[in-house]
C-alpha cells in the first residue's frame, strides 16, 4: 500500500467486507461453499503491499474476521497475518500483476489460511472442511479479479 490514500482504502474495504461477511456472506453460498470477503480484501490490497504491509493488513482483516465471527479471534488473527506476509513477500518477487496472478493468489492463500485453520482449531468434519476449502478457494480466486483489476486502476494511476 503505498501512501495515504491506499490504506484509506484499504480501511473502507475491510469495513465493507466485514459488513458483507456477516450479511451476504451466508446467502451467497452455494452448496456449502461461501466466499470469505474478507480474505479477498486481503488478497486484492496484499498484492500492492510489502510484507509489513501485509502482514499489518492480514492482522487487521484477521481480528474483524474473529469479531464477525464471534470466536477464534486469535485463530483467525494469526493465519491471516501469516498470509498478509506471505502475500507481500510474494509481491516483492517483482513480478507484473494481473487478473490471472489475483486469481492464483486468492486461491492459494484461502487454501493456506483455511488449512492453518484447521490444524489451529480442529474441527470434526476434516474431509468436509477440506472439500469446502476447495470450493471457497475457487470462489475466493474468481472475487479476487475484479477487485483487483478496480485497485490496479485505482492505486496504480500516473502521477499528473
Amino acid at each position: 500500500m503505498k501512501g495515504v490514500k491506499g490504506w484509506i482504502i484499504a480501511a473502507l474495504l475491510l469495513w465493507f467486507a466485514g459488513a458483507c461477511q456477516q450479511a451476504v456472506a451466508f446467502q451467497v453460498s452455494f452448496a456449502g461453499v461461501g466466499p470469505d470477503f474478507l480474505l479477498i480484501v486481503l488478497v486484492s490490497c496484499g498484492l500492492f503491499a510489502d510484507r509489513r504491509n501485509g502482514a499489518v493488513l492480514g492482522f487487521l482483516s484477521g481480528v474483524i474476521h474473529g469479531a464477525v465471527a464471534g470466536g477464534h479471534l486469535g485463530t483467525y488473527a494469526v493465519t491471516q497475518t501469516v498470509t498478509g506476509f506471505l502475500i507481500g513477500w510474494f509481491n516483492s518477487m517483482e513480478f507484473e500483476g494481473n487478473i490471472a496472478v489475483a486469481f492464483i493468489v486468492g486461491a492459494a492463500a484461502t487454501i493456506c489460511t483455511q488449512i492453518a485453520s484447521l490444524l489451529l482449531s480442529p474441527h470434526g468434519a476434516i474431509l468436509a472442511s477440506l472439500l469446502a476449502t476447495i470450493g471457497s478457494a475457487m470462489y475466493n480466486g474468481v472475487l479476487a479479479m475484479p477487485l483487483y483489476a478496480l485497485l490496479k486502476k485505482v492505486l496504480d494511476s500516473p502521477s499528473r
